[in-house]
């Protein structure tokens, strides 16, 4: 008689825990379907670490080609966002580089960016590149800016920098 009352508490307390289990599973399965608030925040981020490590030579644009070509790129081995600091130390120096430097960032940001999100370029608060779909930077709910700095080898005695790169993406 003993063993039969046992029987039930054991039954009983797999009942409970079954309703508990599968209530919390209910309770954090709706929690999941929060969407995510930040992936243009990820999206300004992988932008310059992708500036930051990619090479010229890695790279395969036709614009870029044609800077090659016509030895307005002289070291492939330069990462791109050291071809836009060599490309902004040129243009401080006297030689105007600024149409070269909006369609070079133009090209390297094809893909890369979707058409739907506007963002510009900034090197040292001077803009680069400025791509505006349908939000107006004054009047955007969310813009999200990062910052990168760089500096570039001009010769052997010379180092030009720092340059602050800054991406800013608005939608």
């Amino acid at each position: 008689m003993n063993k039969r009352g046992a029987y039930f508490f054991v039954i009983d307390a797999m009942i409970a825990a079954s309703i508990i289990f599968v209530s919390l599973m209910i309770i954090f399965a709706s929690y999941s379907l929060q969407p995510e608030s930040n992936p243009t925040l990820r999206m300004a981020e992988d932008y310059a670490t992708f500036l930051m490590n990619t090479s010229i030579r890695q790279f395969q644009g036709d614009y870029v080609q044609l800077l090659i070509n016509n030895n307005n790129i002289t070291d492939q081995d330069n990462t791109l966002l050291e071809q836009l600091t060599e490309f902004y130390y040129l243009n401080s120096n006297g030689i105007d580089k600024s149409q070269i430097m909006a369609n070079f960032t133009q090209e390297i940001s094809q893909g890369i960016i979707p058409d739907q999100r506007s963002f510009a370029v900034y090197l040292n608060n001077t803009l680069i590149y400025n791509r505006t779909s349908n939000a107006n930077i004054n009047t955007t709910k969310l813009l999200l800016s990062t910052k990168k700095i760089s500096f570039k080898r001009i010769n052997e005695t010379v180092i030009y920098g720092p340059i602050i790169l800054d991406i800013r993406i608005w939608v």
